[in-house]
């Protein structure tokens, strides 16, 4: 069987790689790993593109125009219908900065660069995943890019001789061995860059060349067994280790995992498999080409494309993450559009008698779709279309300008080893950030939470006592390495701050962070402070947390009325690791714990702006204080538990 011939089973593995995703995203507690569905479609697209071409290259029929004409035809209707109905649903139910966002990431779908532009905001501060309703077009972008040079490559080495397989093999283990070396330096860029995903999409084509060299598929088959019978057995076997390696890695792989890197081998290995060992394989055979599996691969494409929109859009409007309930009918929703996407739009383009009018017709939408989305952004998400909410989008640009510009000073981001603007290592810290002060220290030290109340520390010091500061965002105070950073950073600031502290021997030693805190043994961790020369301890509890953020928790739901207090602050994972600190370390003799939501905090809610004004908020995303906030705090939650003079005697 020649590659380009069509395999029922293959859109089965399409269907189980769709229904993995898809499940992660409505329910991921439920299917921690299924984001590797993504890499099951990377490697039965370059499984199939690659066909495509060498077919095409043998027959000597190869045009670039006519593969190109196929792509269009293939992506761009579904894309098209999805991006507008985006669109359209936004400008009623988001405000200017998120609509000015949603409008950046069309115009990066429709250029196919999703991937480099979510890439380049990726950040500590930046929005969370599930409220960017394009999100997940950076897979695409990852699968069009490898369309883009595959061809020319490919082509290439056939003019100069280059056997695909050589070729093929060689740029695999090229991109292979960059995401593994990638990963340990770079988790952000090694997911979303092509050249550490073109090696996934290369083992399809792998599997694409290995007909067109006989000599090697000889010595394969010798290896199988006699016959026939025993073949398909054999078949059968190497496809159930393929759905394992599938399965294990849905188990074992999840958002924390430093992925992609050698995890990664795990699911594309096992499509690999899956595919290798032919339609005659029981599973491929009897599952995975069934008419059901079948129908739903052939809709995988506008499945994947709807559901995201959907799931993402119910989070935003409702503030938080969906009943289950809704979120499966919403999946229901996804299917039924996307079956009738296929059905009214890409079939008739891609099969229909007016395909080839079709073409420059799709072209034409898609560079409308483009000049919207241009427009869009340099207007600055459309104000003007706000519906009498042209106050609440100005006030949500005061925040998102703050997040993004204001408050490198008041958190001091030259004491974090992580540069703001690349995300990436520094080699060292401003000197100034452990300088002592001459009527005492007050030492500073955890993540982007501890960098929040540095300016209220500083605004409450006595004089001649100097607040230093070594807070690094997403680094705990109480570990080498954290998960998510694998670049070493919070090695390299924990290290100094205990020779830091060991140095100034600072008055108290106050120590915050975004999460984890009932994970954390405090008081050993107090215990060591105090024997490096710390006169006291004091541990920060949680934050409240607005979901999605505070301004748009108070411009959604609290506009126009009393927003001095907001029932979504405190989330119960927060409530419970607060109650929990506060009996575990209520008797502790090593360190002091200050309750932030006992005193920010009611069954009514947490308290939402700073006392005496109408409307400067505590936080300006989920949590991070404000700099009015950070005074408050300091001021009224923090002062009675700070040294009131110089250092003890």
């Amino acid at each position: 069987m020649t590659p380009d011939q069509y395999r029922a089973d293959i859109d089965g593995l399409r269907a189980v790689a769709v229904m993995l995703v898809v499940a992660f995203h409505a329910w991921p507690g439920a299917v921690p790993g299924g984001f590797v569905g993504v890499d099951v479609f990377f490697v039965i697209s370059g499984f199939l593109i690659s066909g495509i071409l060498l077919s095409a290259l043998h027959q000597q029929r190869f045009s670039f125009a006519e593969f190109y004409a196929r792509r269009v035809r293939r992506i761009f209707p579904a894309l098209i219908v999805m991006l507008v109905a985006s669109y359209a649903i936004g400008w009623f139910v988001l405000f200017a900065d998120d609509y000015q966002r949603l409008a950046h990431h069309m115009r990066a779908g429709v250029l196919f660069v999703s991937n480099f532009a979510l890439w380049n905001e990726a950040g500590y501060f930046d929005g969370a995943a599930d409220t960017k309703p394009l999100q997940h077009l950076w897979s695409l972008g990852v699968e069009e890019q490898f369309y883009l040079a595959w061809p020319l490559l490919l082509w290439l080495g056939w003019q100069i001789g280059i056997r695909p397989l050589w070729l093929t093999a060689g740029l695999l283990a090229s991109s292979l061995l960059f995401n593994l070396i990638s990963i340990r330096v770079d988790l952000v860029g090694t997911f979303f860059s092509p050249f550490t995903r073109f090696w996934q999409l290369l083992a399809g084509a792998v599997l694409a060349c290995l007909p067109y060299e006989p000599a090697i598929e000889q010595r394969l088959r010798r290896l199988l067994p006699a016959t026939a019978a025993d073949r398909r057995r054999w078949a059968s076997a190497v496809s159930a280790v393929g759905l394992a390696l599938i399965a294990l890695a849905v188990v074992v792989v999840n958002q924390r995992t430093h992925y992609p890197g050698r995890w990664a081998l795990l699911p594309t290995g096992g499509a690999f498999l899956i595919m290798a060992a032919g339609p005659d394989a029981w599973l491929n055979r009897t599952w995975l080409a069934r008419p059901g599996a079948v129908w739903l691969g052939l809709i995988s494409y506008p499945l994947y494309l709807w559901h995201w929109p959907l799931l993402s859009y119910a989070r935003l409007m409702a503030g938080e993450t969906p009943p289950w309930t809704v979120r499966s009918g919403l999946v229901l929703l996804s299917v039924a559009l996307a079956w009738l996407t296929y059905v009214a739009i890409e079939k008739p383009a891609r099969f229909g008698r007016f395909r080839r009018p079709a073409l420059p017709i799709l072209v034409m939408a898609m560079l409308g779709v483009l000049g919207v989305a241009e427009y869009t952004v340099r207007s600055g998400g459309l104000i003007e279309r706000a519906l009498n909410r042209t106050d609440t989008a100005h006030f949500l640009q005061y925040y998102d300008r703050m997040r993004k510009q204001g408050i490198s000073d008041a958190y001091r981001q030259e004491c974090d080893f992580m540069d703001w603007p690349t995300g990436r290592l520094r080699d060292a810290i401003d000197p100034s950030c452990t300088q002592p002060g001459t009527a005492g220290t007050w030492f500073l030290w955890g993540d982007s939470y501890a960098q929040a109340l540095s300016l209220g520390l500083r605004s409450v010091a006595p004089r001649g006592v100097q607040v230093s500061q070594i807070a690094t965002s997403l680094c705990r105070p109480d570990t080498l390495d954290y998960g998510g950073v694998p670049d070493g950073r919070c090695r390299r600031a924990n290290q100094l701050a205990v020779r830091q502290i060991a140095a100034i021997r600072p008055q108290v030693v106050i120590l915050a962070q975004m999460s984890d805190h009932e994970q954390i043994d405090w008081e050993p961790l107090a215990n060591r402070i105090l024997q490096l020369g710390a006169a006291r301890v004091i541990v920060i509890g949680p934050a409240p947390q607005w979901a999605p953020s505070l301004p748009e928790v108070v411009v959604s739901q609290y506009w126009g009325r009393d927003y001095s207090r907001v029932s979504h602050g405190l989330a119960q994972s927060v409530l419970a690791a607060d109650r929990a600190l506060k009996l575990r370390l209520a008797s502790s003799a090593s360190l002091t714990y200050v309750s932030l939501v006992d005193a920010l905090c009611t069954e009514q809610g947490c308290q939402a702006v700073v006392d005496g004004t109408t409307n400067e908020l505590l936080a300006f995303d989920a949590g991070h204080l404000t700099p009015a906030g950070s005074r408050f705090v300091a001021q009224t939650v923090l002062r009675p538990h700070l040294p009131s003079s110089g250092p003890p005697p």
